[in-house]
């Protein structure tokens, strides 16, 4: 059975999710999240229930329960007391829009870095630090600029090949 997208059979267990959080919170600490507000610009707002403060969690744990719902999320990342009142939907959607990208890529920045030390097994190769590389290979159209772009044997072909990489 599902109701607004969610289904409720895929549904894990509340402790299951609180778990989650708090292992988050273990990863970025209350003092990254307001450095990060600090730093965007984002600081400055009176307290309620959808202030940026509050928003940046619940974007954060959108990250963790990606198989939920924003308002299940908002509920669990704000641990709501019984018949505390959840924001509607389109509340949330316009309070994340108001918070941006830039809080979120500044945590980002405060928290990610390479992990693995010259000593980690398995992490450096001759003195460089080994990395994974994804890819994958697109259908280009044999257009006058696709053709030049890529090599001559792209031009036998019925369509030219174009790798796409991420790191």
């Amino acid at each position: 059975m599902t109701r607004q997208g969610c289904c409720w059979e895929a549904l894990p267990d509340d402790d299951n999710i609180l778990d989650r959080l708090a292992g988050l919170a273990k990863v970025i600490p209350q003092s990254i999240m307001e450095q990060a507000l600090i730093d965007s610009g984002r600081n400055h707002q009176r307290a309620c229930r959808l202030c940026h403060r509050s928003m940046l969690w619940v974007v954060l744990a959108m990250g963790l329960l990606t198989h939920l719902p924003i308002r299940q999320v908002y509920k669990h990342a704000r641990k709501m007391r019984e018949g505390e009142k959840t924001p509607a939907r389109s509340n949330l959607c316009e309070a994340r829009q108001r918070l941006g990208v830039e809080p979120v890529r500044r945590v980002f920045d405060l928290v990610a870095r390479p992990l693995a030390t010259p000593t980690t097994p398995g992490a450096f190769y001759k003195g460089l630090r080994l990395m994974g590389i994804d890819g994958t290979v697109l259908d280009a159209p044999l257009t006058r600029p696709t053709t030049s772009a890529f090599t001559a044997a792209a031009a036998d072909a019925a369509t030219a090949l174009s790798r796409k990489f991420a790191r």
